[in-house]
This record gives structure tokens, sequence and C-alpha cells, in this order.
């Protein structure tokens, strides 16, 4: 696989993230991964993390949401009810758009301006220590 097949993105903000864990040196992948999330009604649908980065056996499924749908909320939060304790759901979402995703469709959550920060806190994530609490925002009321 070529340098430039592995880091093939599918938006703006997905590129944003890529660019920002190449500058710091954070492997990581596109893709790489594939489950199965079963919806309310049993049914199972295809989930393709964007980019997994991977610190020991903890797996950092990193998801830049552009724009917010209800079924990709969906699906995320189908996938945190289904998912290992060691696999970490991250979402970037626009500045403004943060707040309106439910705390249930994640794990972690960033805004877009802090990219830097998100990449950060992954890389320094300790392969053989337990994940970091992180204080999830209050919804938009």
């Amino acid at each position: 696989m070529t340098e430039r097949a592995k880091h093939e993105f599918r938006t703006k903000l997905e590129a944003t993230v890529c660019a920002e864990m190449v500058r710091q040196g954070l492997p990581h992948e596109h893709r790489s991964l594939r489950f199965r999330v079963r919806n309310a009604a049993g049914a199972a649908a295809k989930y393709s993390p964007a980019i997994v980065a991977r610190r020991g056996p903890i797996l950092f499924l990193v998801e830049p949401v552009p724009v917010l749908s209800r079924p990709a909320i969906e699906r995320l939060t189908g996938f945190l009810d289904q998912h290992s304790p060691e696999i970490v759901l991250v979402i970037v979402a626009p500045d403004a758009k943060v707040r309106k995703v439910p705390p249930e469709a994640y794990d972690e959550i960033y805004p877009e301006s802090e990219v830097t920060q998100m990449t950060r806190r992954i890389r320094e994530q300790d392969p053989k220590g337990i994940v970091l609490p992180f204080e999830k925002p209050r919804p938009a009321g």
C-alpha cells in the first residue's frame, strides 16, 4: 500500500485531523477496521471508522462528523452500546455543533478548533495505562 493510499480522506474535516496526526507523528490508519452495528430493529449495518489510532491494546476510533445526521448519530450510539472498553470512540465536530451531539454517541468529543489537543491526548495515552476519564460537555439546551 502506498503512503498516499493510507491517507485517503473523504471530508475536509478528516483531512484536517489526518494532517495534525501526521504533524505530531501519531501513526494512524484510514478505514482499516470494519464492524457490524445492530440497530433497534436488530438489523446489522456496516461501520468502518474514518481513522484508527492504536495505542497498544487501546484503539482510538476517530470519527470526523462535519454534518450531524440522525442515521450517523444512531450508528455511533449503537456502536458504543456494543463495543469493547478498550475502544475509545472520539468524535471531532465543527465547534458550533459539539454541544448538539448527544453524549451517548461518543466516549470523547472535540471541536475542530481543538484537533491539536485531541491528537496530543491520543499520542500521550500510555499503552499500558488506563484510559483517562473524559468530561463530556453539557448538551445545548
